[in-house]
C-alpha cells in the first residue's frame, strides 16, 4: 500500500485511525529537557556525518 506521511492510505481511506494510535496515544510535545537531549543527538549524528564525508574527500583527492 502506498504511504502518505506514515499513515497508510488505507487509514485515510476507510476512516480508520493509523495502528499505532491505539497503543501510542495522541502525540505530544516533547518537553525542554527532552527536545534539548533530540537535537544533541542529532548534532552528534551530524558531526559524525560530517567526518564520514570529509574522509571521503580526503580519500578521493589522494587518488589523483
Amino acid at each position: 500500500m502506498r504511504r502518505y506521511r506514515g499513515y497508510s492510505f488505507a487509514s485515510f481511506a476507510f476512516g480508520f485511525p493509523p495502528f499505532g494510535f491505539y497503543f501510542h496515544g495522541p502525540w505530544r510535545f516533547p518537553d525542554k529537557e527532552e527536545y534539548l537531549r533530540m537535537l544533541e543527538e542529532y548534532k552528534r549524528e551530524l558531526e559524525e556525518e560530517l567526518r564520514e564525508v570529509e574522509k571521503e574527500i580526503e580519500e578521493l583527492k589522494g587518488e589523483r
